[in-house]
């Protein structure tokens, strides 16, 4: 595996491809990365977008493949990324993910919610309950949803305690012509690896939901 730090080198190339961005939410930032990967044809890398204070973006990006650095819209640093562990290590993490339940609706058939805004509307239907009781609630849905003991067991890892939840967002993007909406929950806490094979191969393939929407790549380092 290869992780790399990818920013933008701006010039008039890279104003266009931030409009992009702006118009068309975070799968053009999924397809903007391709062009790391132009010879590939399926999607061999996580990413993580962040802003900088100066309001550009900028990628942490997890691929199987080297990515190519001679592209001039982007300055890549890469490193093999092949971490050392063992079971009973310790890790600090960042993980932002798209938590959703599956839930059959009256006439049985199954569709996925959002979990935090499937406990806010179970939340809002017993009624009366003040803002901060449904915040408190739609983050409680968040943590039993990554805290789920079946989930981190196929994980390969367990939590040392409930994580912070930094933020969460809803996002609204096109992709091939069709309007997608999810959320995204960030994560922030520290974990101890239960089985280091498990935990790498789902690590390499990401966590949850909508990865090719930026989510699913998990940011860790030894304590």
């Amino acid at each position: 595996m290869f992780l790399s730090k990818v920013s933008l080198i701006f010039d008039l190339h890279t104003a266009q491809e931030l409009v992009k961005l702006g118009t068309n939410g975070v799968y053009a930032s999924h397809q903007l990365l391709w062009k790391l990967f132009s010879e590939q044809t399926e999607r061999n890398f996580l990413y993580r977008e962040e802003i900088t204070e100066g309001g550009l973006p900028h990628f942490y990006v997890l691929s199987m493949t080297h990515p190519d650095s001679s592209n001039p819209l982007f300055r890549v640093q890469t490193k093999a990324f092949t971490p050392k562990l063992s079971k009973g290590s310790r890790l600090a993490f960042k993980l932002r993910v798209n938590p959703t339940v599956c839930l059959k609706n009256e006439g049985g058939k199954s569709k996925r919610h959002d979990v935090l805004m499937n406990a806010k509307y179970k939340a809002v239907k017993q009624g009366n309950l003040g803002d901060e009781q449904i915040k408190r609630l739609m983050n409680d849905a968040a943590q039993e949803w990554i805290s789920d003991e079946n989930r981190l067991s196929r994980w390969g890892f367990k939590l040392d305690a409930l994580p912070e939840i930094e933020c969460y967002r809803q996002h609204k993007s096109r992709k091939n012509n069709h309007q997608v909406q999810f959320s995204t929950v960030d994560f922030q806490g520290v974990l101890t690896v239960e089985d280091p094979q498990v935990f790498l191969q789902e690590y390499a393939k990401g966590y949850g939901r909508s990865k090719g929407m930026g989510c699913g790549l998990m940011l860790i380092r030894p304590l």
